[in-house]
Parts: structure tokens; sequence; C-alpha cells
């Protein structure tokens, strides 16, 4: 059987809703104005932290403040946030034909909450965030630690994600990757992915055609 292992924003829930307003705010208390299309697109390219990081060093500004500023409101927002269409259908379907769904994401305590709140939660077996201590993707440990704890074979995991760090933390790990490229995201196919999707249902049909 197969093994997903999932990342959370942008991919499981529509957390974007709940992110870019946090880091336009952030940035504004700060003095940097950006639009939110600008931002949302930045963090789709890389993620909010590095974002935050490269937008600081630019201006010769320590990103700590503006980092807690967003984080501050990030965690005050996921009323915001909404699971992904066809989520819960997709992790269903998945278990149900005796695979398993993992998490792991760079998003720390407000993870498990979220995944209540969205009816997610109870699909996964383990769910790994931003509190277990492993570096940020693309490095990908977090991944590792999966496999091994769950004696996960290589050709049988994939990871699901929606920015290109996270086919890069795939492709670190030596498995294979499944870029879920939403209609209303600005991102672009690396051409390193193993499959691209624009619906989460094409995951569980992706598998049927395997095992058939």
């Amino acid at each position: 059987m197969l093994a997903f292992i999932w990342d959370m924003d942008g991919t499981l829930v529509d957390s974007y809703p709940a992110i870019v307003p946090a880091t336009q705010q952030a940035c504004a208390d700060s003095g940097i104005e950006l639009s939110a299309e600008e931002i949302h697109r930045q963090v789709i390219c890389t993620s909010v932290a590095t974002f935050l990081e490269e937008l600081a060093a630019e201006r010769g500004m320590d990103p700590a403040p503006i980092k807690a500023r967003f984080n501050e409101l990030n965690d005050s927002r996921i009323d915001a946030i909404s699971a992904m269409p066809h989520a819960a259908e997709t992790l269903k379907a998945l278990e149900e034909s005796g695979h398993r769904n993992f998490v792991f994401t760079h998003r720390g305590a407000s993870c498990r909450a979220i995944l209540k709140q969205t009816g997610l939660e109870p699909y996964f077996t383990e769910i790994v965030t931003a509190l277990n201590g492993f570096p940020r993707k693309p490095a990908p440990d977090g991944i590792l630690y999966l496999m091994a704890k769950y004696e996960l074979m290589p050709e049988q995991c994939y990871y699901v994600g929606d920015r290109s760090l996270d086919i890069d933390a795939a492709l670190n790990a030596g498995i294979g990757s499944i870029f879920y490229l939403d209609p209303s995201s600005p991102g672009a196919p690396t051409g390193r992915e193993t499959f691209i999707i624009h619906d989460l249902l094409e995951i569980p049909q992706l598998v049927e055609n395997w095992m058939y």
C-alpha cells in the first residue's frame, strides 16, 4: 500500500485568506506596503518565512519582529481557514483503500486546531509540525523521520504540496511528488514533480489506475 505525506497550507486547507492578510499587516506594521496579490505570489513561490527574511534583508531590517508579528496575526485568523475542495473525500477514499496519510508542515501549534476545525484530523496516522523541530523544507528530515518510523519504502511514498519547495523536499527524500495546482493558484509547474493535479480527487483516481 501507499503512503501520502501532505503539506498543509494551500494543499489540505485554504489558509491563504488568513496568511496573506496576516503577512500584509505584519509588513505594514514595519512600514512595508505590499499588495495582497504580490504577497500571495511570493509566498507560493517560496514560503512566508523566506519571503519575510528576503524582504527584510533588502531593506537592512531585522526579520525577527516581522515574523513574530506575522505568527501572532496568522494564529489569530484560523477561523478564516477552510478545507480545500474535496480534501476530506480524498483522504477518506485513500484510507478506505488501505493507504496511509501523514502531515509534514511548517505550521506550528495551530496545525491540530485547524485540522480539527476542518474535520480532517482523523485521517492522519501522524502529524509532524514545526514543534517537532525538523529543518524547514526543502530539507527532507521530517519526511525521512516518517519513512523510518513507519518503515515506508521510497517507491511507495508521495509528498503532496502546492509549492516548489514541496517538490524539492520530496526529491531530497528520494520519493515521488504530487504538485497540487489549485485553479486559483499563481504557482507554476516545476518540471521536477512526478504528477500535477488540479483537484485533490485526482489522487484516488491515479491510485486506482496504478492498482488496476
